[in-house]
């Protein structure tokens, strides 16, 4: 009796609390609570689920059966109970979230765009549901930045204060389709979710209006702007648990006139701007990675279906003909998911293939981007007016801001030095050259594009970046003529600050190659017309050669040599040092035959010019014996290296650096020809001059310090020969870095001490460092390299293992054949034995 009681009095206790609400929304206009629509829902919900014969139970149970799995196997594979399976295909119960995720990642969906979510997104939608998109169907993933996106949102907080996130970034990098998906995705964790247009003044009044009729909010009927503002906003005091979406606001004063200064409600923010003070808490959005990009535009061209759940791309599909290319594709557009979304549609509309879109795209690049193509309606806007619309407003308040950001459109898009503009701002326009001379107004300049998210701006590094689309779209508006004037003006201001190639300028040409490369690259076809170009090509061009770099530096100073004989003619000086450098990038490659011919060019050239003794003559006396050197032809070789030595002493005296050059190459050819004595005198003269001249740990004294352990290997003195590997290892490494072509010699000596001495397991991974580095930066035919792979295969047969190399070294060793003379004893050490001198 005493149960029934309670019971009766329970149910007319609701009964009571349900009328109450009812009274109260009828009298208010807020319908949200109301009886009869709370019934209703639940009624519809049921009927959903039990009428149709796709309803999450039948999904459910088709894929359990699917995978062979009972109702108490899938409850131990996603950590349920028995009876929760049998609730939910049954309809009578949905999934929690944390379940959801389990299932899909079980049935092999993308989380996120599982069919899952998709059956149960309606049951799942708030009470108010004001977002006047579709949801997209192409969206891929983001899916830590949606995570945190909700744990921010989400967070508990004692004080009734409302929760803000900004997502910020470049106009086209995907914000609204980010905050579309996230409404969609965690639509169940909100009673209310609203959009806000708010771009301006005017698309925000327009929302307002909207969401007042959606709410039935009273009293409205004709009423001004601000009334509508102020009802909406008592309303969001009054509710709880909303979602407020402000897409797209550029003016953020404008969107803090109608948020509740204090709510328990939840604020999402687009926006491209990066400093958002203490409105919001920042969420910077970046560009898409090549996996997220390559399946959006697959699927955004619908060559990849939105639901077959395929969370990465596999490798028969990156192969196949129509798809050739995605991943330079991505690259390409600098994975902004705007350009993405164009090209995918593109590839729908058109029917063309990935390689034929990036063949256009390289030729008719500003039409490509101009050309926004079917679209959802989120972003109707191309990239390139998207981007044009964010310079155009920032052009009205800061001309010279954008003057910068033409400026950095003909430069490498990322680690802008902020030194180089400051410091070559005389060559840049005149407007410009004034503000960056500054720092105040220079900041000024960085605010106004960090505005509209144009730049990044590193403190760390004391560096800029601007997106490679910003910088196409910039240069695509660009007449000729202009583009013609910036190149002339960024190229005689890298000249100037780039420095010439030395180990102490090396962090300098450094931080500065990229820019260099990327502004020499639009020289054509007026490179002629620029005198500075041919300078820029040769300081980097220098810099690349000595880094190891030979592929990369030989277009430079190719370049530099055309333009220095065009513009100063076969006698000058400054063409000689072109030469120079090529002739030795040549020797260096193992290009023997062209690097005698420019040296023996250069050594006429300056014996005309300085006579046969200057220290010019002298320096080229010892390039061109070291190349006979390296050809075997040591007979030509030891008097050009002893008439470099008396004209270097007679002009610069005994203990000039250059002189221990000249002095470690004839130890080199003594060494050779087995005169160890003479050889070992030679080298620690030259040890001296280094110490004293470069200090210890200088690339120049490592190399003598690896020709000196050298020469003790071949007198067997083996321990000593080994410490000083190892101390020429440890200073290579920390100065040359591991994949520079120096390390490759030091590594390949040292694993030749260790095969003399029988320990073969020490010097097998020491000779496959050597090959890595050798083919890397050399390449297969490079005498080194076969050097190399012999080495390696004899020491493969000594361990017993089987040759894999054995192909590798036929073919590198008929490349040295052609290279050598048959007398070489590279050649004859190949015949005998496949081993030689590394």
């Amino acid at each position: 009796m005493f149960c029934a009681a309670s019971i009766f009095w329970s149910y007319l206790a609701c009964l009571l609390l349900f009328y109450l609400l009812a009274c109260y929304n009828a009298t208010t206009g807020h319908d949200t609570f109301c009886l009869d629509q709370l019934i209703a829902r639940k009624r519809l919900i049921k009927r959903k689920f039990l009428s149709q014969p796709g309803s999450l139970g039948d999904y459910l149970r088709q894929c359990r059966l699917r995978l062979g799995l009972s109702q108490e196997a899938l409850a131990s594979a996603i950590g349920a109970s028995a009876r929760s399976i049998q609730r939910w295909e049954r309809d009578l119960a949905i999934p929690q979230e944390i379940f959801r995720l389990r299932l899909s990642q079980l049935f092999e969906s993308n989380a996120g765009q599982a069919p899952i979510e998709a059956i149960i997104a309606p049951v799942l939608s708030p009470s108010i549901w004001y977002v006047p998109y579709l949801r997209n169907a192409c969206f891929v993933g983001r899916e830590e930045v949606l995570q945190n996106l909700h744990a921010l949102l989400s967070a508990e907080d004692p004080v009734a204060h409302l929760r803000t996130v900004a997502l910020s970034g470049l106009g086209g990098i995907g914000k609204t389709q980010v905050a579309l998906e996230y409404a969609y995705r965690y639509a169940s964790s909100y009673r209310a979710i609203l959009w806000l247009r708010a771009e301006t003044r005017e698309s925000l009044t327009a929302s307002l209006q909207d969401i007042a009729r959606l709410l039935h909010l009273p009293g409205l009927q004709g009423a001004e702007q601000s009334q509508i503002g102020s009802a909406v906003l008592q309303w969001l005091v009054i509710h709880t648990n909303w979602l407020l979406i402000a897409d797209n606001v550029e003016d953020l004063n404008l969107l803090q006139e109608v948020l509740p200064l204090a709510s328990l409600g939840a604020l999402l923010i687009t926006t491209r701007h990066q400093a958002l003070g203490t409105l919001a808490e920042p969420l910077k959005l970046s560009p898409m990675s090549s996996q997220e990009g390559s399946m959006l535009v697959l699927r955004r061209a619908r060559l990849l279906s939105t639901v077959d759940g395929r969370a990465a791309l596999e490798p028969e599909l990156l192969r196949s003909p129509m798809v050739t290319g995605i991943v330079e594709l991505v690259s390409q557009l600098g994975g902004l998911p705007l350009a993405l979304d164009q090209a995918g549609g593109y590839l729908e509309e058109t029917g063309c293939s990935v390689a034929e879109y990036l063949e256009r795209y390289y030729k008719q690049r500003k039409h490509i981007l101009d050309r926004r193509g079917l679209h959802a309606g989120a972003h109707p806007a191309s990239l390139s007016a998207t981007l044009r619309l964010s310079v155009e407003m920032i052009a009205q308040e800061h001309p010279a801001a954008i003057a910068l950001l033409r400026a950095c459109a003909f430069l490498h898009p990322e680690a802008i030095p902020e030194e180089l503009l400051l410091a070559g701002a005389a060559y840049l326009e005149p407007e410009l050259s004034a503000k960056l001379t500054d720092p105040y107004h220079f900041d000024l300049l960085l605010t106004a594009l960090r505005r509209a998210s144009l730049v990044a701006r590193s403190a760390e590094t004391r560096s800029i970046s601007v997106h490679r689309l910003v910088q196409a779209v910039l240069q695509d508006q660009m007449e000729p003529a202009e583009v013609h004037l910036w190149i002339e003006r960024l190229i005689a201001m890298l000249n100037a600050v780039f420095p010439e190639s030395s180990f102490d300028t090396w962090p300098q040409c450094k931080r500065y190659l990229a820019h260099a490369q990327t502004c020499i690259a639009h020289l054509e076809p007026a490179a002629s017309l620029l005198p500075d170009g041919g300078e820029l090509s040769y300081k980097a061009g220098s810099y690349l050669m000595e880094c190891g770099c030979y592929k990369e530096a030989e277009p430079l100073l190719k370049r530099a040599v055309a333009q220095g004989e065009q513009q100063y003619g076969p006698r000058r000086p400054v063409l000689i040092l072109r030469l120079e450098k090529l002739a030795e990038l040549f020797w260096l490659q193992g290009r023997y035959q062209p690097s005698e011919a420019l040296y023996l060019r250069v050594l006429g050239l300056e014996t005309q010019l300085f006579g046969p003794t200057h220290p010019k003559v002298a320096e080229t006396l010892n390039n061109l014996a070291a190349l006979y050197w390296s050809l075997g032809e040591y007979e030509k070789a030891e008097p050009l290296y002893l008439r470099a030595l008396c004209a270097q002493k007679l002009y610069l005296g005994s203990g000039h650096p250059e002189i221990a050059t000249t002095l470690g190459n004839l130890a080199c050819l003594y060494r050779d020809l087995g005169r160890y004595g003479q050889a070992e005198v030679l080298y620690m003269q030259a040890l001296h001059i280094d110490e004293r001249h470069l200090g210890l740990e200088h690339p120049g004294t490592t190399i003598t310090l690896n020709n000196l352990a050298l020469l003790y290997q071949y007198q067997g003195q083996h321990e000593q020969a080994r410490l000083l590997y190892r101390r020429v290892l440890r200073i290579q490494k920390r100065l040359l870095g591991l994949e520079h072509p120096e390390m490759a010699t030091t590594f390949s000596h040292l694993a030749t001490l260790y095969q003399a001495l029988g320990k073969y397991k020490a010097a097998e991974p020491l000779f496959l460092l050597a090959l890595r580095i050798r083919v890397l930066r050399l390449g297969l035919e490079h005498p080194k390299t076969s050097t190399t792979l012999a080495n390696l295969t004899l020491l493969r047969k000594e361990l017993g293992k089987p040759a894999e190399v054995e192909c590798l070294v036929q073919q590198a060793l008929h490349f040295r054949a052609l290279r050598y003379k048959s007398v070489h004893p590279y050649a004859e050490t190949c015949k005998n034995s496949y081993t030689a001198n590394s």
